[in-house]
């Protein structure tokens, strides 16, 4: 939905220049990752999902996600755009695994698309004092600003701050903002992508355990 108000024509597609240097694998190497997940990872979860399962149900793990090219083009051109009003630069996009929830809504009332499944989001980057931090924009004073979103994963700052600059506590291991608000609320802009499809059930994989 946050799409559908951005100009996707802010993006401009890079020159072909090849593959990306040291990023592209094989497909045997593919192969051999797909089944190392499948013998070290794939076990597990269904052992401990099907060990809480109220009604003995069997679970199948997650093999994969997926967006359609257009979405993706559509991202990119959303989040450089948002990046560009707020001044700041795109380092990097973040895969975060992640899993749905056991319900069938989330706390804000939103549908649980795939409860208790695996997932992913991805989470684009800026530079903030010499660090590689996911961020959101909020406007601050009539002004864009591209904001940490773990403001406590960031050392060396005084509790007595202004609104727009992270605070000081350290909590490496928190994801999201530690403030008087628990999540983004309004006046806050949201540049995480998530809700692809995930497979399986129904899938079919290109590398085995089709479903």
């Amino acid at each position: 939905m946050f799409f559908s108000c951005q100009d996707p024509t802010t993006h401009t597609e890079p020159p072909y220049e090849g593959p990306p240097k040291d990023h592209i694998i094989s497909v045997d190497r593919a192969q051999e990752m797909y089944d190392a997940y499948s013998q070290r990872r794939v076990p597990i979860i269904k052992k401990y999902e099907d060990s809480i399962a109220a009604d003995g149900s069997n679970f199948t793990p997650t093999r994969y996600a997926e967006y359609d090219l257009e979405t993706i083009k559509q991202y990119i051109a959303y989040i450089e755009h948002e990046a560009k009003e707020a001044k700041v630069d795109i380092q990097t996009l973040r895969f975060y695994l992640s899993n749905y929830p056991d319900s069938d809504k989330f706390p804000n009332g939103d549908t649980v698309k795939y409860p208790k499944r695996n997932s992913f989001f991805v989470v684009p980057t800026m530079a903030y004092e010499g660090k590689n931090v996911g961020f959101y924009l909020e406007e601050i004073d009539g002004v864009y600003t591209a904001l940490p979103i773990n403001r406590n994963g960031l050392r060396g700052k005084d509790k007595n701050q202004t609104q727009d600059e992270p605070q000081g506590s350290v909590n490496e291991a928190g994801f999201f903002i530690s403030t008087n608000s628990a999540t983004l609320g309004s006046g806050t802009t949201s540049v995480i992508l998530n809700d692809g499809g995930v497979a399986p059930p129904p899938g079919t994989s290109d590398f085995g355990d089709n479903n």
